[in-house]
C-alpha cells in the first residue's frame, strides 16, 4: 500500500504565529470548516486524512486540498507521512513566533503554497521600493479607496507583490482590485489568487487583464442565468455544476442565448435539466467551431434537412453518432 498524506496540527499545546489574525480574517467559510474538522478528527489521534475531511464535510476532495493547502501555507497544519496505513507518530512543533511581515502566503489553486510565488516584504522594504519608485504612491491610496481600507504592512505586501513580483502594470492591479471589490470579496489575500491565476495563464499586460476581467464578469452574470436554468438558484452550486458552467461561460465563451438552445434539446430529449447532458452538446458545438446563437440555429437546420428528420430539433440531433458517443462516455464517468 502506498504512502498516505495526514494531516497534523502544530502549535497544539496553545502557541500560536503572530499575525494569525489576518489569516483567519482571509480564512473563507470552506477554510474555517475545514480546520473545525480537523480539530474534531485529531482529539483521539495525532493526524487524519484529506479523504476523512472530505466525508466528513460532505466536501468535494478539491476544496478540502485547496484549504489544506492554506492552512499548512499559514503555518496551523503539517503532515506526516504512513506507509501501508500505520500511521508514524508526528512531533508537534513548539510554538515559535513568527513576525507579521513574514506570515506565509497561500495559494488556493496549488500554484502557491508556502510563499513560493510572492515573498512577504518588511516594512523596510516597501519603503524602499518607494523610494525607488517601483510602486508610487498613488496606487497604494487608490488600492486603498477601491477596497475601502487602511492596509497593513501585510496587505501592503500582497499588493505591491502583484507589481514587483508578477510584472503587473499598476493599473492592471487595480483592474483586478476593482474586480474582487465587485463581487464583494474586499480582501488581498482574494486579490492575490487572481493575479497569480492571470500570471499563470500569461496575462499580465493592462489590456489583456481587462479583458480577461470582462469575461470574468459576463460569466457571472451568463452563470447567474443558467443556475436559474437548471433550478439552483436556490441552493449551492455542486462541483460539478461549477466546473460545466465555468467551462460553457469562459472557456466556451458562450452567451446564454446558445446555453438556453442545448438546455431546450436536453430537456425536450430526456424531460429533465441534467448538465451533464447538455455539456456533450456544448462541447459538439464547440468542437464543430460553432460560436452564437445563429451560428448554432443554421447548424440545427442543416442537420435536419440533411438528416430529413421533421421539426423535432432533438430528435434531428440525438442521432448524430459523435453526440450519442459523447453522451455515452459523459454517463459512463458519472
Amino acid at each position: 500500500m502506498g504512502k498516505v498524506t495526514k494531516v497534523t496540527i502544530k502549535y497544539g499545546n496553545g502557541g500560536l504565529p503572530q499575525g494569525i489574525g489576518d489569516v483567519f480574517e482571509n480564512a473563507d467559510k470552506t477554510d474555517l470548516c475545514v480546520l473545525a474538522a480537523v480539530l474534531m478528527l485529531t482529539r483521539s489521534s495525532d493526524a487524519c486524512t484529506a479523504t476523512e475531511l472530505a466525508a466528513s464535510l460532505g466536501l468535494a476532495q478539491s476544496e478540502v486540498d485547496a484549504s489544506l493547502k492554506f492552512w499548512r501555507g499559514a503555518g496551523l497544519l503539517g503532515t506526516a507521512k504512513s506507509d501501508g496505513g500505520t500511521k508514524t507518530a508526528s512531533k508537534k512543533a513548539d510554538p515559535v513566533k513568527h513576525e507579521t511581515s513574514k506570515m506565509p502566503s497561500a495559494h488556493r489553486n496549488g500554484a502557491l503554497e508556502r510563499s513560493g510565488a510572492l515573498e512577504n516584504y518588511t516594512s523596510a522594504e516597501l519603503a524602499d521600493l518607494l523610494e525607488k519608485r517601483k510602486v508610487s504612491a498613488w496606487f497604494i491610496d487608490e488600492a486603498q479607496r477601491i477596497l475601502g481600507k487602511v492596509f497593513r504592512t501585510y496587505d501592503t505586501g500582497i499588493l505591491v507583490g502583484i507589481v514587483d513580483q508578477l510584472g503587473f502594470e499598476e493599473e492592471a492591479a487595480l483592474a483586478i482590485l476593482a474586480y474582487i471589490a465587485g463581487k464583494g470579496k474586499k480582501t488581498l489575500r482574494y486579490a492575490e489568487q487572481v493575479a497569480l491565476t492571470l500570471h499563470d495563464a500569461g496575462i499580465t499586460e493592462t489590456e489583456a487583464v481587462l479583458d480577461r476581467i470582462n469575461r470574468m464578469e459576463r460569466s457571472g452574470e451568463v452563470i447567474a442565468k443558467i443556475r436559474s436554468m437548471f433550478g439552483a438558484s436556490d441552493r449551492e452550486m455542486t462541483a460539478t455544476e461549477k466546473r460545466l458552467f465555468t467551462t460553457w461561460t469562459e472557456t466556451y465563451a458562450y452567451d446564454v442565448e446558445v446555453i438556453r438552445l442545448a438546455y431546450d434539446i436536453t430537456v425536450d430529449s430526456i424531460q429533465k435539466p441534467v448538465p451533464k447532458y447538455t455539456n456533450s452538446i456544448l462541447e459538439k458545438w464547440y468542437t464543430e467551431g460553432l460560436r452564437t446563437a445563429d451560428e448554432v440555429e443554421r447548424y440545427l437546420r442543416e442537420q435536419k434537412d440533411r438528416k430529413g428528420e421533421g421539426d423535432s430539433l432533438a430528435k434531428s440531433y440525438d442521432i448524430d453518432d459523435f453526440f450519442e458517443a459523447a453522451l455515452q462516455r459523459s454517463f459512463e464517468e458519472n
